[in-house]
């Protein structure tokens, strides 16, 4: 059954008949014909529930209830101007019809316009690279591994770089190479992605959240202190969104209760706090080069610190724990299989090359998104200390919560991807994932600035080559859809 035919349904069928047959497509209209398939009309989702409030029943005939008039189209009809269509009268789906007055097909609004929340940056060089590995020995443990991780530890100014298949990975390592264990306790923030607080879990430690401040949205170190106890290891600081943290008051904080600083800088890559590269204050820092990162790898992380053991024990670790030396099978600790691919290594020292190339153009898609947005009621643009430069990992607008519910805001990302805009909800607090609340017991109201404010954002589409028009049309869309 191709598109149009599974959109169609006779004027004779009942109310209940199309709501079958939305729930089936997915499409919100369906298109009612006579006998001969002569088009008659079409009936949305809307219509439906508007003719259910006036009086009518699941029962009736579905011709009772459709619209007589819709906007269609023929097939010769443009794409350009489809879209323009669409976009102007604020519709989803066109009709297309023939000159005998029949449905050839229909026209979805999400197939003409696809905006990807992200997109990498892949150029002729990274493509070169990949084949030069492809035709060496080395697949795994390899020249570009230890090129990758130096020029990271020099772009970082710190000694040591040990490269994993991720950031969780990497995190996960950090944690265990300070020796933080079962019944101790490290302080994170609980607006981040999961695997900021899953890799305390890993080792069977509890981590303790401190909500976040509400304009940087990175942990607030004016609550840290009274969140530590007799158990506390760790600081786990997440620099959110490619946001920094406020490290100079959490290192003064580290150094007066002797605890260790772990730094996410996974999205942060880049960024700068009082002109010094994040990831360069803790004891340990893990970046992560997943397609939406700044850099990417594909699939990766990378550990950087000045200490030596901690860079022996990862390095170890990652390699099912040989020591350097070892037999391949002979393995000196537990250990993971953490091990970056050359591929991935090879992509990343070409991405690094390129980094401040990279950089700049993400500034320049967030200055547009700025200008444009900037000028539109009912939302906050993303807020950048004075102090910090951020590297822009995702764009995150934050709805009004004056005007708009948490309801509101997933109405809205459900009506910006039907206009083919891919967006999402960055991020939901850990604290009331169902691991979390069954675990500690997390509720409600536990951390009132997180809840708050994951509640009303909106990461609109963010990516280094994104165009001047897909940034128009995100942001005229939105404005349509907020009033």
């Amino acid at each position: 059954m191709n598109k149009v035919d599974q959109v169609t349904i006779l004027g004779s069928n009942t109310v209940r008949d199309a709501m079958d047959r939305i729930n089936k497509t997915g499409i919100r209209i369906v298109f009612i014909v006579d006998e001969d398939r002569k088009f008659l009309g079409v009936a949305s989702d809307g219509d439906i529930r508007r003719a259910i409030s006036a009086g009518k029943n699941f029962d009736t005939p579905i011709k009772d209830v459709m619209k007589t008039d819709p906007i269609i189209a023929t097939k010769d009809t443009p794409a350009t101007k489809l879209l323009e269509i669409m976009i102007e009268k604020g519709i989803q789906e066109i009709p297309i019809i023939d000159k005998d007055g029949r449905a050839l097909d229909i026209v979805l609004l999400s197939e003409l316009k696809s905006i990807p929340l992200s997109n990498p940056d892949i150029t002729h060089e990274e493509v070169e690279i990949i084949k030069q590995v492809l035709s060496t020995p080395f697949l795994s443990i390899g020249p570009k591994i230890k090129e990758f991780e130096s020029k990271i530890a020099n772009y970082i100014g710190k000694k040591y770089a040990v490269a994993v298949n991720s950031g969780t990975s990497g995190l996960h390592l950090c944690v265990k190479s300070l020796d933080i264990k079962d019944g101790d306790e490290v302080i994170t923030s609980p607006f981040s992605f999961i695997s900021s607080a899953n890799c305390i879990l890993f080792e069977r430690a509890k981590p303790v959240f401190v909500d976040i401040d509400e304009n940087t949205l990175c942990i607030d170190p004016d609550k840290i202190e009274e969140k530590i106890t007799k158990k506390t290891k760790a600081i786990l600081p997440v620099h959110i969104f490619g946001h920094p943290c406020e490290m100079e008051k959490i290192m003064k904080i580290a150094r007066k209760h002797n605890l260790s600083v772990i730094e996410d800088a996974c999205e942060a890559l880049g960024a700068d706090y009082k002109d010094k590269k994040v990831g360069s204050f803790g004891d340990a820092a893990v970046f992560a080069f997943y397609p939406n990162k700044q850099i990417t790898t594909a699939e990766g992380g990378m550990i950087v610190t000045d200490d030596e053991k901690i860079a022996k024990l990862c390095r170890s670790m990652r390699n099912q724990g040989r020591d350097e030396g070892d037999d391949w099978l002979s393995h000196s600790r537990l250990g993971y299989n953490y091990r970056m691919t050359e591929l991935s290594a090879a992509l990343g020292v070409t991405q690094m090359d390129r980094i401040e190339e990279i950089l700049g153009k993400r500034q320049k898609v967030a200055n547009i998104y700025n200008e444009r947005l900037g000028k539109i009621g009912g939302l906050k643009i993303p807020y950048v200390s004075s102090d910090v430069k951020i590297s822009w990992f995702v764009y995150v607008i934050r709805l009004d919560e004056k005007r708009f519910s948490q309801k509101d805001r997933n109405r809205i990302i459900q009506e910006l991807q039907d206009r083919g805009i891919d967006c999402r909800d960055y991020f939901p607090p850990i604290h009331l994932e169902p691991l979390y609340v069954n675990t500690f017991g997390h509720k409600e109201g536990s951390f009132p600035i997180t809840e708050k404010v994951s509640s009303r954002t909106i990461a609109l589409p963010f990516y280094n080559n994104l165009t001047e028009e897909d940034i128009d049309y995100t942001c005229s869309s939105l404005e349509k859809i907020l009033k």
